[in-house]
Parts: C-alpha cells; sequence; structure tokens
C-alpha cells in the first residue's frame, strides 16, 4: 500500500505543535524545519505493516532535499512528488493534488479542500489537523481498515511478517529433485565400454 503525506502543516506544523528531536546540530542550517511529534514512530509502524511512504507537497521543495532530510530523521521515502513533478504528470487545469496518477492508495494532508477533490476525483484522503493531538492513532486505524479490507495487501502483508524458512525450502526442493524419479537416459544404457584387459 502507498500512502502520502502532506508536508505543511501535517508533517511539519506551527510552532504551537510538539515536534520530534530535530536532527543534529552540524546539520540544522541545511534542515531548519522539525517534523510533527509522532511522525518517526507512525512512519516506522507504516513500514512494519509494508507500506510504502511517500511525500507529496504543492511546494517547490527539491526531491534530494526531502528524501536526504528524511533517511536522516531514520524515515524511508520511496517518493517525493512536488509542485514542478505534480504540474508534470496532472497538468495545470486538474486537481491540486492527485495521488492516483502515482499509485498512491491513501493520502494523509490537513486541507479539507483536498478530501473535497478527492470525494470529486475517487481518491482516497485522511485529513489530520495540526491540532489533533491523536493523529499517529487515526493514520494507523484508516490504514489498518484498508488492509483489512483489501484481500491483496492483507496477503502481502502477512507473507512479509513471516521469516522465510530457508532448511524447509531447500528439502522441498530436493524432494522434488530426487534421482530415483529420473530416468537414466538410454544412450548412457546401451553402450558399453569395451574391456582393455
Amino acid at each position: 500500500m502507498r500512502i502520502s503525506f502532506d508536508i505543511d502543516d501535517t508533517l511539519i506544523c506551527g510552532s504551537s505543535v510538539p515536534t520530534e528531536p530535530c536532527v543534529s546540530w552540524w546539520r540544522r542550517w541545511r534542515y531548519p524545519e522539525r517534523l510533527r511529534h509522532g511522525a518517526r514512530a507512525l512512519m516506522s509502524e507504516l513500514t512494519q505493516r509494508g507500506c510504502r511512504i511517500w511525500i507529496y507537497t504543492s511546494s517547490d521543495r527539491p526531491a534530494h532535499y526531502l528524501k536526504s532530510w528524511f533517511r536522516i530523521m531514520g524515515i524511508p521515502i520511496e517518493g517525493v512528488i512536488n509542485q514542478t513533478r505534480h504540474e508534470r504528470r496532472v497538468g495545470l487545469r486538474g486537481p491540486s493534488k492527485y495521488p492516483p496518477a502515482f499509485g498512491i492508495d491513501l493520502h494523509i494532508d490537513d486541507s479539507p479542500g483536498v478530501a473535497m477533490e478527492g470525494a470529486d476525483h475517487q481518491f482516497a484522503v485522511l485529513v489530520v489537523s495540526p491540532e489533533d493531538k491523536d493523529w499517529v492513532d487515526r493514520v494507523l486505524s484508516e490504514v489498518d481498515a484498508r488492509i483489512r479490507s483489501n484481500t491483496h495487501w492483507n496477503t502481502r502483508r502477512l507473507a512479509s511478517s513471516r521469516p522465510y524458512e530457508v532448511k524447509q525450502i531447500f528439502r522441498d526442493l530436493l524432494a522434488r529433485l530426487s534421482l530415483s524419479d529420473r530416468r537414466i537416459p538410454s544412450y548412457a544404457v546401451g553402450s558399453a565400454k569395451s574391456d582393455p584387459a
């Protein structure tokens, strides 16, 4: 399942909203913004559920900047859609955000306007306001409900949570390749070597 997050007022909020610990002091000049409290734990939980995380912003922050910033924070980001990439794919006359154009299943945003566009253009949006203290639980419960309702995502999640049993796989392969099941080719049986003695 691909999930995208808006940046402004969703993952980066005003000074009244609690934030995550910032990056180390020597990186603050490059990454001055601070993530909303709970973002790291949420992204970790989503990754454990087999979700792929994207950033979808209407700002023009460069994709490499956002990917490196999230990587430093310990959050794996699969892709970034900024305003330039959005306009290239969707155009200027489309909605302000259109996650289906990028294969995104659920978009998390603070804007009710994006939710209205989602209803009009048939894509899923979960609205999370900056004042919402339980935003992490709301996102996780929405994702869990979507995973349970979709059998494809559910089986992928269960399959990825089970470790591979290499020994059992190897035994099964050997059982299939048993020599007793194979016939000896006729050219090997019919041609006997002459005895030199």
